[in-house]
């Protein structure tokens, strides 16, 4: 165990009371604190914004984007003093997606090339996933050597857009190259065999 140590006196008890050394207190940097991060002003993040906006392609952005700034367009032109192309990058971006939902209404399956198609074994269903988002899904079950497809289902504002015939083809593609027999189950299933009927010979249907 350590001794306690002393402070030494620097006056003589001859010469008055003993002075004890007091220890030194450490010293504050002046400055803010490099860890401390600092938000910024409003100024600063519509500065940010109207960056961001000049330099996105209304294009080629994906849905998330363009709402993205249409919505931050938005709050900077119910300001009191809007930023100067505001309302430009706002008319922009509404006007695309806009555009889109035209093009998606006259020509339903030309946007399906963004879908991705999920077997969800635990579900027991075929999922459609257009922009990352669950857009439809094929119920089926399988016994016996045979896939059995039992109900379509639409996300609500996903209707009317060609989905049904994009699951419906992976369906019978999988029955196919699965060496499954394809029983229509469901209403769905069976008028998209008689409509198409060049599928039929790609799976042995029941």
């Amino acid at each position: 165990m350590t001794e306690p140590s002393t402070v030494s006196d620097i006056t003589s008890a001859a010469d008055g009371p003993a002075l004890h050394i007091l220890p030194t207190l450490p010293t504050v940097a002046d400055g803010p604190d490099p860890d401390v991060v600092v938000p910024p002003t409003k100024r600063e993040r519509e500065a940010h914004w109207m960056e961001d906006a000049a330099a996105l392609d209304v294009g080629t952005a994906s849905p998330a984007d363009l709402r993205g700034l249409a919505n931050r367009m938005f709050r900077l032109l119910d300001a009191a003093f809007p930023p100067d192309q505001a309302g430009e990058r706002y008319a922009a971006a509404v006007g695309e997606i806009e555009r889109r939902a035209r093009r998606v209404a006259a020509h339903p399956d030309t946007t399906i090339s963004r879908g991705v198609v999920k077997d969800s074994a635990f579900g027991s269903r075929f999922e459609l996933f257009v922009d990352g988002g669950l857009a439809a899904y094929l119920e089926y079950s399988m016994l016996g050597g045979q896939l059995t497809l039992r109900a379509l289902v639409g996300m609500p504002g996903c209707e009317q857009r060609g989905l049904g015939r994009v699951l419906m083809r992976h369906a019978v593609l999988s029955a196919h190259k699965r060496r499954l027999d394809l029983v229509a189950g469901c209403e769905a299933a069976r008028l998209f065999l008689q409509q198409n009927p060049q599928y039929r010979t790609l799976a042995r249907t029941s």
